[in-house]
């Protein structure tokens, strides 16, 4: 054999063995295999192949209190009526402003306490964000409401209801920060929007009356939702599945947090499962 023949002979087993010869082994051409990698939506196997999610059957319902056990201690005044040295007209003119941090209601229910899930579970089919916007008031230099859950890319519209102007300013983690001069008695509203989901509620705060402060949940799913004044909550159209809620409050821990990481509940179609929490004056450090 030539050193030219030799060559071309080595060069075809090559070939062969990388698959790259059409007709080697007597087969078509080999083409390389696609792998599709999960995107979040689907889980992946132990080889890295994507691992069919079933879509989940039905919806069901979460509801719920949220109490402490022991005696509630009365809030600290923060802005007595009537004697706020500057803006008295307008805050704290016909009732006190008090500590919002830690609100005990009827029953010792504690209000505003965010429950929430982290992440839609997989196989879930997500609601389209409300076309309706959310509302965050501000009236007797005090933010209404004190705890809220929005979607992303919700129009959230801040208003005010005084007569003297405020400062909206956000503090979120992962979406985009808002700082915005809000007029005095703006009923029409300045639209906000939080582009990225949150882990974890963020505070809301005024930079020209240092004791407004609030705080904002958006998650790009409607599964979240927040305590009322007697500690209830309850959370419609939750995918039937094993579920796992988290509970965070802005004491939890003495400087905000949670009460509870792994809240794990199973939910079956067109039923409700109620939960009743229970904690002391110590998980929010006291």
């Amino acid at each position: 054999m030539s050193i030219t023949s030799r060559s071309l002979a080595t060069f075809a087993l090559a070939c062969c063995g990388l698959g790259l010869v059409a007709g080697c082994g007597g087969g078509a051409s080999a083409k390389p295999e696609i792998v599709y990698k999960s995107s979040g939506s689907d889980q992946a196997g132990g080889n890295g192949s994507a691992v069919p999610v079933a879509a989940i059957d039905g919806t069901g319902t979460f509801t719920g209190t949220v109490q402490l056990t022991g005696t509630a201690p009365p809030p600290d005044v923060i802005v007595a009526k009537g004697t706020a040295k500057r803006d008295g007209e307008v805050c704290a003119a016909t009732v006190a402003i008090v500590d919002q941090s830690l609100e005990i209601g009827e029953s010792n229910g504690i209000a505003n306490i965010f429950i929430f899930l982290d992440k839609a579970p997989p196989g879930a089919q997500v609601p389209a964000v409300p076309t309706g916007p959310a509302v965050f008031d501000q009236k007797g230099c005090v933010f209404i409401p004190h705890a809220m859950v929005t979607r992303t890319n919700q129009q959230v519209l801040v208003k005010s209801g005084d007569a003297i102007g405020h400062n909206t300013h956000t503090f979120p983690k992962r979406s985009r920060v808002f700082n915005q001069l809000i007029q005095a008695n703006d009923r029409k509203g300045f639209p906000l929007i939080y582009n990225r989901a949150e882990r974890e509620p963020f505070p809301v705060k005024c930079d020209m009356h240092s004791w407004m402060q609030a705080y904002h949940l958006a998650i790009d799913h409607p599964w979240g939702t927040t305590t009322n004044a007697k500690g209830e909550f309850k959370i419609e159209g939750v995918p039937a599945t094993s579920l796992t809620f988290r509970v965070w409050h802005e004491r939890a821990g003495g400087k905000g947090g949670f009460l509870e990481r792994a809240l794990k509940i199973t939910v079956k179609k067109d039923e409700t499962v109620t939960q009743d929490l229970k904690f002391a004056l110590s998980d929010f450090g006291q």
